[in-house]
């Protein structure tokens, strides 16, 4: 079914491409030497995907989503987490979130009474690797009958790394593995019953897929140092000068009634993630990752301290939390978030989103920053994104912006 959607056009607006990787790059953070690093559960409760949508994809048509039925789905998303759901022609209901994004289990109980179609499951997130306690959820979902879908694909989920209660109550769990190690690709399925898994198998890459998936990797590493030779702090006061110079479209707002978005493609259903990204899975250094990318979020909350105009999301980083990104709320998108992306900041939000009354979601959509922590930033990159950040939030308050 056709899904009422906020589109965020950004393609006018000059954007170049930014100076750092949004996600870790190869050879980060691997140990080859020990061996496999250690799963939650046997390797008959798991699944490998190409990426955590068509994991997302498996679990929603195995909890029964198909015409006449709906997905529960949080009001803030990545469109990627709705479009695996339409793509099975399943019904969409957003339910709103709280400000801390956790779920609004009183919104949800009138929501299930008002659905035309049964509900058949219910996508809970994890979001920016903040663990969130889904107890009462799974409570709720036993006592309704509906399936819990729990969304890990911003955790690190080791036997060592897993967050109290992370990944434990979802009938189905999915992840995705390359948004914390630096693999090509990468989507994990877990059912809580090895069983629930009977009969559902993947095709494994052609050698022609690994050596193209390795050849883009590497391609990446490469062409993401040579842009981060780039960010000089001594030229930052310069370059920000020059855009107050520049007229800077703004991006264009519409509203489209459509199904799946164009980051989804059938073809890859059920198309197994490479081996080598499974072997950089088994053999990346979680202590070593999980060290450097909460340091690096400490370091981001150390850097936007006192800046007017912009608070994090999360203050305090939990004792047992590996961050995916540093979510940072800006009072005044506009003009901050053009400044930042014409800099090259690597910035990503969810700016495109199905439309729906949740306050939270309609707010964060174009307030919400996120903000790259991952192992692979060196002290340079990190000084230059902080100071860039603390260059736009301290001077930019206003912008000279022409309409494409």
């Amino acid at each position: 079914m056709p899904l009422d959607t906020l589109i965020f056009d950004a393609s006018g607006c000059g954007f170049p491409k930014p100076r750092i990787p949004h996600l870790p790059i190869l050879p980060d953070c691997l140990n080859i030497a020990p061996g496999e690093q250690p799963a939650w559960a046997g390797a008959a409760h798991f699944r490998h995907f190409i990426r955590g949508r068509f994991a997302l994809r498996e679990a929603y048509r195995l909890a029964g989503i198909g015409p006449g039925s709906t997905l529960l789905a949080p009001a803030y998303h990545c469109l990627t987490m709705l479009d695996p759901a339409l793509a099975l022609d399943g019904e969409v209901v957003l339910y709103p979130l709280l400000h801390d994004l956790s779920p609004d289990l009183a919104a949800l109980e009138r929501l299930v009474a008002a659905s035309a179609a049964p509900a058949k499951a219910v996508l809970a997130t994890h979001f920016f690797g903040i663990s969130q306690d889904f107890a009462k959820l799974a409570a709720w979902c036993e006592k309704h009958d509906i399936a819990l879908v729990e969304d890990c694909s911003h955790m690190l989920l080791t036997t060592q790394f897993r967050a109290p209660g992370c990944g434990s109550h979802g009938d189905y769990v999915i992840s995705s593995p390359y948004k914390f190690v630096p693999s090509p690709d990468g989507g994990l399925l877990y059912a809580r019953h090895a069983d629930m898994l009977a009969g559902l198998d993947c095709r494994q890459p052609s050698l022609k897929e690994e050596l193209r998936g390795i050849a883009y990797a590497l391609s990446i590493a490469k062409d993401s140092h040579q842009a981060s030779r780039t960010c000089d702090i001594n030229r930052l006061e310069h370059e920000f000068a020059a855009l107050n110079e520049e007229a800077i479209p703004k991006g264009h707002h519409a509203r489209d009634s459509c199904s799946y978005s164009t980051y989804y493609r059938p073809a890859k259903e059920r198309l197994a993630s490479l081996r080598v990204s499974r072997f950089i899975e088994r053999h990346a250094n979680t202590t070593e990752i999980a060290a450097r990318r909460r340091h690096n979020y400490h370091r981001w909350l150390a850097g936007v301290s006192e800046l007017p105009h912009c608070r994090p999301l999360f203050p305090e980083l939990p004792e047992n939390c590996i961050p995916y990104m540093f979510p940072l709320y800006l009072e005044m998108p506009d003009p901050h978030f053009y400044y930042l992306m014409r800099l090259g900041v690597p910035v990503w939000r969810w700016d495109s989103i199905a439309v729906s009354d949740c306050s939270t979601a309609n707010d964060y959509r174009m307030h919400l920053l996120h903000l790259p922590c991952h192992q692979s930033l060196d002290q340079n990159q990190m000084d230059w994104m902080i100071a860039a950040v603390r260059k736009v939030g301290a001077g930019g308050t206003a912008l000279n912006h022409t309409c494409p």
